[in-house]
């Protein structure tokens, strides 16, 4: 397209796009702040709960396939079908009685989200260029994290208007105009010479694998060693058969010669680590803002944008550095500033005064990297394809905050049990009134419910718990955020396109 009406088109697709992009992260984030909400009215443990966080990003392991499919059918095609799976899925959800129907429908709208983002990041990579493309880019990236980090504010403002099923239907008008925008704005494109069929072995062992890997960290604290074993075992198996198939496929998923760019790896890994941190620190403090502080889910949100609102105040700054000095640089500064963020969340004994400064440093950290990695994630596919490299891109997104969650998760609850057991005096610790106040830690029930032993300050028990647990769940993430900081030193060197 050339002139000012294609010019003009390319920024109202690019609005469309961005619109249905936002839907999906807040989609993604926005339920944090309702589980409480939910668990209360349906009913569902700590494990309940994380599958209707890790329902969604479980779904995402598709996502390597959506890119592939884009670029084999046509991106607009594949992105209008799964911004249809968002609506259909919020319907579902929306309409949910019980835990497993809300499951299922953060499952369909994973799936949507799978289908959408690889296809977003390909058409903005291929409809825009130079510095164009630079901004088109930082502006998608940037509404990725926006819409994530917002989302548990406009989840609160739902849950205290309305009701949490709100969460789920302001996603249809949003979705249906968006989608007119986009298919009305935006040309259909594909891989030139691609074969009109796609790889199913290599489809299947890939999500396999990436699916049996985000299952199994789900269940680490209720499987045992044995079990877990196994399933990772068939996942390394998979993953071992995905790559030999991919070597000899006429028309493979994904191109291999795409991991032997060190900037790739680079950028995928950091956005990995930062989804991964970023995952569980929002999970964690959504939960410690209304069962700790006993804040209400709006004012939970509005206390969240601390964390959030630096990373679209310093994304534009990220950028510039990045284009002046080099990708790894505001990659690396972010990683440092995460490790630190997450370092001074070991102790939450200070209240939210405390939190100020490491919500300030996270969300400075995921800000300066954002875009620059993103960038360099489509720079230059090597004949992967736009779709094939946006999608294993966002894979490590949709992967990422999956496992910050469950990773967390299982070593929040593995450590709150042993200390409720030692703050209680109970030896069991399966006791059933270790497991009430466990359900207090993740909000289904409440305080006032317990029947709690003459002599025991409930509050004091519940705050020292949640503290020391989620301690522990915040280590990992700082030794993730440090590694990432060597990470960043992959994205040195030039972009092939660095004189556009």
């Amino acid at each position: 397209m050339e002139g000012s009406t294609a010019h003009g088109s390319r920024w109202l697709s690019l609005v469309g796009i961005c619109a249905v992009t936002a839907l999906v992260w807040t989609t993604a984030s926005d339920i944090s702040l309702a589980l409480p909400t939910i668990a209360r009215e349906l009913g569902g443990t700590m494990d309940d709960l994380q599958w209707a966080v890790n329902g969604y990003f479980l779904a995402g392991s598709l996502i390597i396939v959506g890119g592939k499919l884009g670029d084999v059918f046509g991106r607009r095609l594949i992105f209008a079908l799964g911004t249809l799976l968002i609506i259909a899925g919020s319907v579902v959800a929306g309409l949910a009685q019980g835990v497993p129907m809300l499951i299922a429908g953060r499952v369909i709208e994973g799936v949507g989200a799978a289908l959408i983002l690889p296809t977003a990041l390909a058409i903005v990579a291929v409809t825009f260029t130079g510095r164009e493309r630079d901004t088109a880019i930082g502006a998608w990236i940037a509404t990725c994290w926006g819409a994530q980090a917002l989302g548990p504010l406009v989840g609160g403002l739902l849950i205290a208007v309305l009701s949490w099923q709100w969460i789920f239907w302001i996603n249809l008008p949003i979705a249906a105009v968006a989608l007119l925008i986009v298919w009305r704005a935006t040309p259909e494109t594909r891989e030139g010479g691609a074969e009109r069929w796609v790889d199913i072995p290599g489809a299947v062992t890939l999500v396999g694998a990436i699916g049996l890997v985000s299952y199994g960290l789900v269940k680490v604290d209720t499987y045992t060693p044995r079990e877990l074993g196994g399933i990772f075992a068939v996942a390394v198996a998979l993953l071992v058969a995905f790559v030999i198939w991919e070597r000899r496929a006429a028309n493979p998923v994904v191109q291999l010669a795409i991991f032997r760019r060190a900037r790739f790896d680079g950028a995928v890994l950091a956005n990995l680590i930062a989804n991964i941190v970023f995952g569980a620190v929002i999970f964690f403090m959504a939960l410690y803002l209304q069962v700790v502080e006993g804040r209400s889910p709006l004012v939970a949100g509005a206390l969240l944008l601390p964390a959030t609102i630096p990373i679209l105040l310093l994304n534009p700054i990220g950028t510039r550095i990045g284009r002046r000095h080099g990708p790894w640089l505001p990659t690396a500064v972010g990683m440092g500033l995460l490790a630190l963020g997450c370092a001074l969340l070991l102790d939450l004994a200070g209240g939210y005064g405390q939190l100020l400064a490491p919500f300030v440093l996270i969300g400075a950290g995921i800000g300066l990297q954002i875009t620059p990695c993103a960038a360099v994630a489509v720079e230059d596919p090597d004949g992967a394809g736009e779709g094939v490299a946006s999608g294993v891109y966002k894979a490590s997104s949709m992967i990422g905050g999956s496992l910050g969650v469950a990773l967390g998760t299982a070593i929040f609850q593995t450590r709150a049990r042993y200390e409720l057991e030692r703050l209680l005096a109970i030896d069991d610790p399966f006791d059933e009134r270790i497991g009430r106040f466990l359900d207090v830690l993740t909000g289904s029930v409440s305080i006032g419910d317990l029947a709690v032993p003459a002599g025991v300050d409930a509050q004091a028990v519940v705050a020292k718990a949640f503290d020391v647990a989620v301690a522990f769940a915040m280590l990992p993430m700082v030794l993730f955020a440090v590694i990432g900081v060597g990470v960043a030193f992959l994205l040195r060197g030039r972009s092939p396109d660095a004189s556009s």
